[in-house]
């Protein structure tokens, strides 16, 4: 313990066709690898969307850090599982899902050690490279918060590099007091129509924002979403390929809409720009 100082099967055609749907297949992406403590190295990754001032949309720097999809993400449901855009990703970007592989594995033989002073070296190396290369950091484009050891961790590194903005969205919900040990990491909770009753009662306890999931097979958004929400389209209902379910919603609903998922990303659509789920 560190103190505080199952899917259904997927076949290939199945991803070539979410390749050729999902937008990673046009999406620049970068990464950077960091050797530390142990002998072990980690990946850094980043892309356009979320690179916000790290770098440019045409040129971004890595700004994040990811695992592997559904084997990381412990309590996803039945619903992010099938739309996860992790699936995509996979498919037209093999060597970026590798490296999120190699993290997942080698983040785990970190924390095996006894002492705990090799994860808190890591920590220490990790939250160095943060500071000397970034202004804001992504926590999972790929991936959840699996322990409560690896949440403890995340807070480490967050509270160490103060002048810089975290920002993650989970499903762990279990985990969240354990985050918010750390000022500068704003904590989303992804939510969807299999979750959202914990989701509220998680939100209501700790001032949380909650990032609806809208899917073909549960397209409505409940009405009693707070305000201050994002919503999140998944590909099938994006208003600029199809506009039935953005005619649907009310006018607050749309507002609160992520404008890069419905309508695409670019220079002035990606995270920065809009800063919904940064604050």
């Amino acid at each position: 313990m560190l103190p505080m100082p199952p899917a259904p099967a997927r076949s290939l055609s199945f991803l070539e066709r979410e390749a050729m749907s999902s937008s990673a297949a046009t999406t620049t992406f970068c990464s950077a690898r960091i050797d530390g403590p142990g002998g072990f190295h980690l990946f850094v990754d980043g892309n356009a969307k979320i690179c916000r001032e790290n770098g440019s949309f045409s040129k971004p720097k890595p700004n994040a850090f990811s695992l592997l999809e559904i084997d990381d993400c412990p309590d996803s449901t039945a619903i992010c599982r099938a739309a996860c855009y992790v699936h995509g990703l996979k498919a037209a970007q093999p060597t970026v899902h590798e490296m999120y592989r190699h993290n997942s594995e080698t983040i785990r033989k970190i924390f095996t050690d006894t002492d705990a002073l090799l994860a808190y070296d890591w920590a220490a190396t990790f939250t160095a490279w943060i500071v000397s290369n970034c202004t804001s950091f992504r926590w999972h484009v790929s991936g959840d918060v699996f322990s409560g050891d690896y949440a403890r961790w995340i807070s480490i590194v967050c509270r160490g590099s103060l002048r810089v903005s975290h920002w993650l969205y989970t499903r762990s919900f279990e985990h969240v007091q354990d985050l918010r040990h750390a000022e500068n990491l704003v904590v989303n909770l992804s939510v969807d129509a299999e979750n959202y009753a914990m989701a509220r009662e998680t939100a209501r306890m700790g001032g949380l924002r909650l990032c609806y999931l809208a899917t073909v097979e549960y397209p409505g958004i409940p009405g009693t979403l707070p305000p201050d929400s994002v919503i999140f389209p998944d590909y099938a209902l994006r208003p600029k390929d199809n506009d039935s379910w953005w005619k649907g919603l009310s006018p607050l609903q749309k507002k609160m809409v992520c404008p890069v998922d419905a309508w695409g990303k670019g220079e002035e659509r990606r995270c920065g720009p809009c800063d919904r789920c940064l604050k």
